[in-house]
């Protein structure tokens, strides 16, 4: 069997296969999100609660790792790694803590 044949055609099979999946990916999220807010409204809630904490939760861990870095790297023994990791699960908390308050006094 001539190799040369088979290859290219493999490689454009794969290629337009993830495409295929990002694009079905994508498909599946944005439907799913709709009937989602769809089923808050028809209940009677606000459609925002379905909105995900995601990225500003990245942030908060980002934020909390660099400044757990920046004081480890101030303070003698090299605990900058275990502090990046202490700040940010500290963030996190605070996030968690703020966020509760804030869903507490809007009901």
């Amino acid at each position: 069997m001539n190799n040369n044949f088979v290859s290219p055609i493999l490689m454009v099979l794969v290629v337009v296969l993830v495409l295929l999946s990002i694009v079905a990916i994508f498909y599946l999220y944005i439907t799913a999100r709709n009937r989602e807010r769809l089923a808050l409204i028809e209940k009677g809630m606000d459609p925002n609660l379905a909105r995900s904490d995601f990225w500003p939760q990245v942030g908060i861990i980002a934020g909390g790792i660099a400044l757990g870095l920046m004081v480890g790297d101030w303070m003698p023994g090299g605990y900058g790694p275990l502090l990046g990791a202490l700040f940010a699960g500290a963030g996190l908390v605070v996030y968690g803590v703020v966020k509760k308050a804030r869903m507490q006094k809007r009901f």
